[in-house]
């Protein structure tokens, strides 16, 4: 009877465990992260020409912070995952960006993305790009702005106000939305500086097509706003319109206000909650839990040319040497040196022109991967990490653009990603029902 009770107790044990992981996966279980502000100790034998590009950066700008972030992540994976198809784009048609930047199988099989505007990138090209390295100097570094909120710093509202006046902002209200994006930027952990020029760069100064958008029903109209382009997609400029307003109307943003608070709470719990807290990591999504899958767009050059942009804004206003820091990405196994970049022509007869197993770890180089229902991470397997990410999907905590991804998520293949899905995937993951 005691044997009995004592089996009964081990197996009950064991099922709440492991109903635990199902819906509450513990990053302690994924890669080791962490952030560290002490530059000095960076080893250059393992991360070669790090602490001396940061150390210049220092001399120069003696405002400006620095912490490093030890993703744990093998430099040969991560170009190996970043490089499957679709994952990592450019606008079709670039002069400066053909030849061995573009992704050979597409190229030869004529695969564009995104309604024909969009063509892969090669895993040259993502090397060049994802290495620090090539950006640690002033008119790239921007990209790799600490996103969130720092206690230690004091947001200076005139820093804002002068990125905002004479915009499509400055109203006559204009101190009340300094007001509104300080006030929530503190409570969300977001930089204020960072949403001001967002503001900027998904607007412009006048004013974008989803800044203001009339609806009418009923005879009645009401503008509703969506000043961070959120859900703004589509192959049409109609679409891309209809997709904001549809998204503001189900958020009720029908003021500035709300919409700045919204946008801001977005930005908050999809990108800098999670650890994704700079450009290059809304891009290159080398965080823990998520890795590779949660990007905020395709484009390969996002990161940088975003922080390009910001950096230009605060240059406008001669704000660029305020406390800003900056968190710099140090992965496993670098290169000795920087990646170069590729050259404009086709210089080799392969996929890529960029050697995944130069460090000797004995990676490929190949890009084609076979996506697999209910397997949304990729990693090979359906398990904790795909029902966590399809829940985020659902809760629109977060936002994943990569088609073959959401197409990993339509568990019951009717064209749609819903509770029905979940449901499916969590039966899977029970053992009463299997995925095919």
């Amino acid at each position: 009877m005691r044997k009995t009770k004592a089996l009964a107790i081990i197996f009950i044990s064991v099922l709440i465990w492991i109903m635990f992981f199902l819906v509450c996966p513990n990053k302690s279980f994924a890669v080791s992260q962490r952030i560290d502000n002490q530059i000095n100790k960076i080893d250059d034998k393992k991360y070669p020409g790090i602490k001396n590009m940061i150390e210049n950066l220092q001399k120069n700008h003696t405002n400006w912070r620095f912490k490093v972030l030890y993703t744990g992540l093998d430099w040969n994976n991560v170009i190996k995952e970043e490089s499957k198809h679709g994952r990592n784009l450019i606008g079709i048609n670039q002069k400066n960006y053909s030849g061995n930047w573009l992704c050979r199988e597409c190229e030869d099989n004529k695969k564009t993305y995104s309604g024909g505007n969009w063509v892969c990138v090669s895993s040259e090209a993502i090397a060049y790009m994802m290495d620090p390295r090539n950006s640690l100097y002033y008119e790239d570094l921007f990209q790799f702005l600490e996103l969130s909120n720092d206690s230690t710093v004091t947001y200076n509202s005139n820093i804002i106000k002068n990125i905002l006046k004479n915009t499509f902002l400055d109203d006559g209200h204009l101190d009340a939305y300094i007001t509104t994006i300080i006030n929530r930027s503190k409570e969300k952990n977001v930089n204020p500086y960072y949403i001001a020029g967002k503001i900027i760069q998904e607007q412009g100064t006048r004013g974008g097509s989803t800044f203001k958008m009339k609806y009418t029903e009923n005879d009645k109209i009401t503008y509703y706003y969506n000043i961070f382009n959120i859900n703004a997609t589509g192959a049409t400029t109609s679409a891309i319109v209809n997709n904001a307003l549809s998204w503001a109307r189900d958020k009720g943003w029908d003021t500035i206000e709300k919409c700045l608070i919204g946008g801001i709470d977005f930005i908050s719990n999809g990108y800098i909650s999670v650890g994704q807290d700079t450009m290059y990591f809304e891009k290159f999504d080398v965080i823990a839990d998520t890795f590779y899958t949660h990007q905020y767009a395709q484009d390969v050059m996002y990161a940088q040319n975003q922080g390009e942009k910001l950096r230009k804004i605060l240059e406008g206003i001669n704000a660029t040497e305020y406390e800003y820091t900056f968190v710099i990405p140090l992965y496993e196994n670098m290169p000795g040196v920087a990646c170069k970049r590729p050259s404009t022509t086709r210089t080799n007869d392969g996929t890529n022109n960029y050697n995944l197993t130069e460090n000797g770890n004995g990676s490929t180089n190949s890009t084609s991967v076979e996506y697999k229902i209910g397997d949304s991470n990729n990693d090979g397997k359906i398990n904790s990490g795909d029902l966590l990410l399809l829940k985020q999907y659902l809760l629109k905590v977060k936002t994943i653009s990569d088609d073959n991804v959401l197409k990993t998520m339509d568990i019951n293949k009717d064209k749609k990603i819903n509770s029905g899905d979940l449901l499916l995937l969590k039966k899977h993951l029970l053992g009463t029902y299997k995925i095919t």
